[in-house]
């Protein structure tokens, strides 16, 4: 198994958001998720996601989930992945199939192969803090982050970190709290490298964030695709 992991610096240019139609807003009874979508019609989540009256939810390029001006998106089926148990964050991965294709959306490649060679990737997701941001809504944020192989995940976390899976921390930072919206993609180039799987605090804060390594799952996700 190959370690990869990533150093971020957070970003507030939100100048395209607008253009980011492959996010969706996960709602549930319990906590929200983001989704992504891989075709017009699935959307790939953390495994942890499958929680009560889930719905999922068009942003429409609102930066905050206050105001919300998209539209809840039917949904037909949801494959979480078979070796996934609710007391172990390995095989964090879920697949949902809409109802319909979207016409309106963009996709995401999946990885093709281990990208090493990547030096910076993007990372989307919805963060509560009102001491960072003086805006207690919710807003959508984005953090470039860059491949550091230097950074030893196994070291970090120990049992915790698992085959499958890749991790970032942020070295600079305060401990301050935040609420941050799970299963947040880790974007490589134009590929969908990682699904956000569990943390070990705020994600812009100096704590260690685990991303379910998409790589290690595609054949699955596309044996999924192929024959639903």
């Amino acid at each position: 198994m190959s370690e990869r992991s990533v150093v971020p610096a957070v970003s507030e240019d939100m100048e395209e958001l607008n253009h980011m139609l492959y996010l969706l807003y996960l709602k549930s009874s319990y906590q929200p998720c983001v989704g992504t979508m891989i075709t017009p019609q699935w959307v790939v989540t953390a495994a942890h996601c499958f929680l009560p009256d889930l719905q999922l939810i068009s942003f429409g390029g609102s930066r905050s989930f206050q105001y919300f001006i998209g539209q809840i998106i039917p949904y037909e089926k949801i494959f979480v992945h078979p070796n996934f148990t609710v007391t172990s964050p390995k095989n964090d991965i879920m697949l949902i199939k809409l109802s319909i294709p979207l016409s309106f959306t963009r996709i995401l490649q999946l990885p093709t192969v281990v990208r090493s060679g990547v030096k910076e990737c993007l990372i989307y997701t919805w963060i509560q803090d009102t001491d960072i941001f003086g805006n207690p809504d919710g807003n959508l944020h984005h953090m470039q982050i860059q491949l550091n192989p230097g950074l030893n995940c196994t070291k970090l976390l120990g049992e915790k970190f698992l085959e499958d899976t890749f991790c970032m921390r942020q070295t600079l930072g305060s401990k301050r709290e935040c609420r941050v919206v799970t299963a947040a993609p880790a974007i490589c180039g134009n590929e969908l490298q990682g699904i956000m799987s569990w943390a070990t605090g705020c994600i812009l804060t100096g704590y260690t964030i685990v991303f379910t390594d998409l790589h290690s799952y595609s054949p699955w996700i596309k044996n999924i695709i192929s024959k639903k």
